[in-house]
């Protein structure tokens, strides 16, 4: 994996810490184990501007975005998406309001994501 890609710098920049404290409550017991993977993929999808099902398309090949969402390189065998994408629409649902506003605080601590915009979705790798 590359350190210098922009995904791997700026999930070190995002204040993940203070996101976890945020959403955990908003997304209920069940689910606080995919709160990364959960606003991590509403960032992804919000910066390539695709849809879930692409997202979950772009998973296995693209280990950024598998970092991203977990913040750990992700075995090989790990190329699955952990939940259905049903689940990960409500949840991102669930997070509209006060979550999406966390999100936000949490990114805008550092402007990476303004010196780097991503370039075509299809060149994700």
């Amino acid at each position: 994996m590359n350190a210098n890609h922009w995904l791997y710098r700026l999930s070190e920049s995002i204040d993940w810490v203070y996101l976890e404290k945020e959403i955990n409550g908003l997304l209920g017991q069940k689910h606080q184990p995919y709160w990364r993977l959960v606003s991590g993929s509403i960032y992804l999808k919000a910066f390539y501007d695709v849809s879930t099902a692409d997202l979950i398309a772009f998973w296995p090949q693209c280990p950024h975005y598998r970092f991203f969402c977990t913040g750990r390189e992700a075995e090989e065998s790990c190329k699955d998406f952990p939940i259905p994408p049903e689940t990960l629409d409500l949840l991102s649902l669930s997070l509209a309001g006060k979550g999406y506003d966390a999100m936000i605080k949490a990114l805008t601590v550092n402007n990476e994501v303004e010196e780097h915009k991503p370039i075509a979705a299809t060149t994700l790798h």
